[in-house]
C-alpha cells in the first residue's frame, strides 16, 4: 500500500469530485481512478461507490471506516519524515468536548504550543463515547470526557468537578434573587441538555425531559430558544459564567445538585514522553484552576 494513494484517496474524500482531485496531482482521471481501483483490489473491498453518470464521490460503508484509518496512516507517515529535521517534531492528538475547549482550554493550549515548539497538535472536537472509543482504536493520544474510564485498557483520573446552576435570558419575576429553590421552576418552560447519565437520573426526581420546552446537544443551540421570561436552563457553572458574559442571569439552586466532572483518559501503560507530559500539563492547569475558584 503506497502513501501517494492514501493521499489521493483522503484529497477524494475531501473534495468528492474525481475531476478536481485528478487536477489537484497532475494526474488523468483515468490515471486516478486505476490507482484508486488498485487500493481497493489490495484492501480487498470497495471504498467508493460507482454507477454511470455519478458525478461525485461517495464513500461506501467500509470507505468510511477506512478513511480514518488512511489519515492515521499518513500522520505517523508524515511524523516519520519530520525526524529528518535537524529538530524533530511529534504529533499529539488530543479529543475533548467542544465545551470543554472553548471554557477550559484556549488559552493553555495556546501557551503550551509556545513551550512546546515540537508538538505538533491536532485537536478533535467529539462527544464523551466516540472520545473513548478513539482512544480504544489508537485514533487519540489523549482524552477530556465526562465519565471515567477504567476498563478495556483505559486509565482516567478527575480534573475538575463544579455543580450545575440556573440561567435565563429573561428571569422575569426571579429578577433580584439570590438563590431558586427547584420547585419554583417550571418544567415546561426547561430547556434541556443531557450532561451525563447521573445528571440525567437526578434531574428526571424532578422535572420530565419530556415535558421540557425543547431538548439540545449544545450549549449553543440552547441559547437561541430562551424566548420567553423565565424560560431556564441548567449548566455546569463553567458554562454560565460565560453565558453570564453575554447577557444572562445566572443563579444557584437552593438545593444540592449533582457535580459535572471532567476526567483526563489515555491508554493504560502509555509511557510516550510526549503524551506524558500533556497529560501531566492538563492535571497542572486544572488545579490552578481549582485554586482560582476557591480564591474567589
Amino acid at each position: 500500500m503506497d502513501t501517494e494513494s492514501l493521499y489521493l484517496f483522503r484529497d477524494l474524500c475531501r473534495t468528492r469530485n474525481m475531476t478536481q482531485t485528478a487536477k489537484n496531482f497532475y494526474l488523468t482521471q483515468s490515471t486516478l481512478s486505476k490507482r484508486l481501483a488498485r487500493l481497493e483490489e489490495e484492501l480487498g473491498y470497495p471504498l467508493l461507490l460507482r454507477s454511470k453518470g455519478r458525478q461525485e464521490a461517495e464513500l461506501t460503508g467500509k470507505g468510511e471506516q477506512f478513511l480514518g484509518v488512511a489519515v492515521h496512516m499518513l500522520e505517523l507517515y508524515e511524523e516519520g519524515l519530520s525526524f529528518r529535521e535537524e529538530k524533530e517534531r511529534y504529533l499529539l492528538r488530543l479529543g475533548c468536548m467542544r465545551s470543554a475547549q472553548e471554557y477550559f482550554l484556549a488559552g493553555f493550549l495556546q501557551d503550551y504550543l509556545g513551550e512546546h515548539p515540537r508538538c505538533s497538535l491536532t485537536l478533535e472536537d467529539h462527544h464523551s463515547v466516540e472520545i473513548r472509543d478513539l482512544l480504544l482504536e489508537g485514533m487519540l493520544d489523549v482524552g477530556i470526557v465526562q465519565f471515567p474510564l477504567s476498563n478495556r485498557g483505559l486509565v482516567s483520573v478527575l480534573l475538575h468537578e463544579e455543580p450545575f446552576l440556573v440561567v435565563m435570558k429573561d428571569p422575569g419575576h426571579f429578577q433580584g434573587k439570590k438563590v431558586i429553590s427547584m420547585e419554583e421552576l417550571n418544567g415546561k418552560q426547561e430547556i434541556f441538555q443531557i450532561f451525563t447519565e447521573e445528571f440525567r437520573s437526578w434531574h428526571d426526581q424532578y422535572w420530565r425531559a419530556m415535558d421540557s420546552k425543547i431538548r439540545v446537544n449544545s450549549t449553543p443551540t440552547a441559547e437561541k430558544y430562551f424566548q420567553a421570561p423565565e424560560d431556564w436552563m441548567l449548566v455546569p457553572r463553567s458554562v454560565a459564567a460565560a453565558m453570564g458574559e453575554r447577557g444572562f442571569s445566572v443563579f444557584p439552586l437552593a438545593e444540592r445538585t449533582p457535580f459535572h466532572r471532567l476526567y483526563l483518559a489515555c491508554r493504560q501503560g502509555e509511557d510516550r514522553l510526549w503524551v506524558k507530559e500533556m497529560a501531566t500539563a492538563l492535571q497542572k492547569h486544572f488545579q490552578e484552576l481549582e485554586k482560582g475558584a476557591v480564591k474567589k
